[in-house]
């Protein structure tokens, strides 16, 4: 899952690492974002219902098995704003999300101005009602932070050392804070930099685990031709009934 600004093709970088383990990709654009509709993004607020769509139609169409969600920055937000409501995902990928909108915004309004929060504080409330207005959603309650307590699914936290924009705090302290299985990755780079190989190989593997492929993609496990055949002939059926 995309960061903000940013579209599915982010994706693409994942291929060669995920499809020679037997893992495939659903890669799609938030609303706003790439080729999907919308006038507005919410840093993983309703992105949350776009993926517990996502996932219940991949559910749906019974050709995938286990479901794990990578997110980078707004994309991993959006997986933790989703994973404490759905224990059924086997595990997150989280590159780089904030803890904490409200704090995040705070850093970066002191960083580029040398704004306190006493300053930045009524400023940040005004836009608040505006987003409320809009949008329909409080900015104040986009905090990660508050969700990983109730989070037990399998998850691998990243960030970058170098990056000024969403500080590698951040993901530590989701870490630190998370209930279920973690581990952590950090490397060279900022918030936007290419990934290095041993991220992606991590992951990767990370991903093979807690998905068991090895169990669940076997010879005897695999649909034959016809069988196949006989699930698209279900699968047209089905589309032609809706």
């Amino acid at each position: 899952m995309h960061g903000n600004s940013s579209c599915r093709l982010e994706s693409l970088e994942t291929v060669q690492y995920l499809l020679p383990q037997n893992i495939s990709l659903f890669c799609f654009d938030f609303a706003g974002c790439g080729n999907s509709g919308g006038e507005y993004i919410s840093l993983g607020w309703w992105e949350r219902d776009d993926v517990a769509l996502i996932v219940e139609h991949l559910r749906e169409q019974r050709r995938v098995s286990t479901i794990a969600l990578w997110g980078r920055s707004m994309g991993a937000v959006t997986a933790l704003l989703h994973a404490d409501r759905d224990p059924s995902i086997a595990a997150l990928v989280l590159d780089s999300p904030f803890s904490n909108l409200s704090k995040l915004v705070n850093e970066l309004a002191y960083q580029y101005t040398k704004l306190p929060s006493l300053l930045v504080s009524p400023v940040l409330q005004l836009v608040s009602n505006t987003i409320k207005n809009k949008v329909h959603f409080d900015i104040y309650k986009l905090s990660p932070i508050d969700h990983v307590k109730n989070s037990f699914i399998p998850a691998l936290f990243a960030t970058a050392t170098g990056d000024d924009f969403i500080k590698p705090h951040h993901s530590q302290d989701l870490h630190d804070a998370y209930q279920g299985d973690k581990n952590f990755i950090k490397f060279e780079g900022d918030h936007n930099s290419a990934r290095p190989t041993f991220f992606y190989d991590s992951a990767s593997i990370f991903l093979f685990t807690t998905l068991q492929c090895g169990q669940l993609l076997t010879e005897s496990t695999k649909f034959t031709a016809e069988q196949m055949k006989v699930r698209r002939k279900e699968i047209r059926d089905k589309k032609k009934a809706e």
